[in-house]
């Protein structure tokens, strides 16, 4: 397998893709100002799931030629788990990217403004993480070019090693991508149960019951 191909498509599109997606949507529910902008907007947004889908296409076919040029069983092994880790990322992001979506064009413009801090503390940790996970792969691939002859023990150990690296950047992008989707639904999920429980308790106050308990003296004990 091509490591060093493989660790330019993670260290490029694996990691920088997901933060793209979630500063176009981000973007695109703060700038909203009426429907022909809404439709400007969309637009663009279209064109750039276009340009991503273009993206993917170009990246399988990286991989797929990767994958006819391995020469050992044991590289034809990592390949494949590349390409599982690499199919999943792609479901992933499609269905983050839908949800995340979803999530902020229920939130208002209070709460979306939490959600932009939100994605960015998590950027930072994130870039951080994976910018470590990959100098750490690129660390071990020039060892194996420097001091290990093809076909010995080490060498495998370290090409292992490496394959490890690189799905773990594929696996976090995926987690990335998930906690945000998880983090905007708990958000809204808090504010409606804030809302239910603000209505119910109005209802509460404002219902005869209340109304004639009130003026009997027991209005205390209700607001307990």
């Amino acid at each position: 397998m091509n490591w060093l191909k493989a660790l330019k498509l993670v260290g490029g599109s694996v990691i920088d893709k997901p933060l793209e997606i979630i500063d176009k949507q981000l973007k695109f529910y703060q700038e909203r100002k009426n429907a022909a902008h809404d439709q400007k907007l969309k637009q663009e947004e279209s064109q750039f799931m276009q340009k991503l889908e273009l993206d993917n296409r170009k990246l399988n076919a990286e991989i797929d030629d990767m994958i006819a040029h391995n020469e050992t069983e044991r590289d034809l092994q990592r390949a494949k788990a590349f390409t599982e880790a690499w199919e999943n990322h792609k479901r992933t992001m499609a269905e983050c990217n839908v949800s995340i979506g979803r999530s902020l064009g229920m939130m208002d413009i209070e709460l979306r403004a939490h959600a932009v801090t939100l994605v960015e503390e998590k950027t930072r940790s994130y870039r951080d993480l994976q910018e470590e996970t990959l100098n750490r792969a690129y660390e071990h691939f020039d060892k194996i070019n420097a001091k290990f002859p093809e076909g010995s023990r080490a060498r495998t150990i370290m090409e292992d090693a490496v394959a490890k690296q690189i799905n773990s950047i594929i696996e976090t992008s995926d987690k990335f991508l998930q906690t945000l989707s998880d983090d905007f639904e708990d958000m809204l999920k808090s504010v409606r149960q804030i809302t239910e429980s603000t209505v119910k308790n109005t209802e509460q106050y404002l219902s005869p019951i209340f109304a004639n308990n009130a003026l009997r003296g027991n209005d205390t004990k209700l607001l307990k």
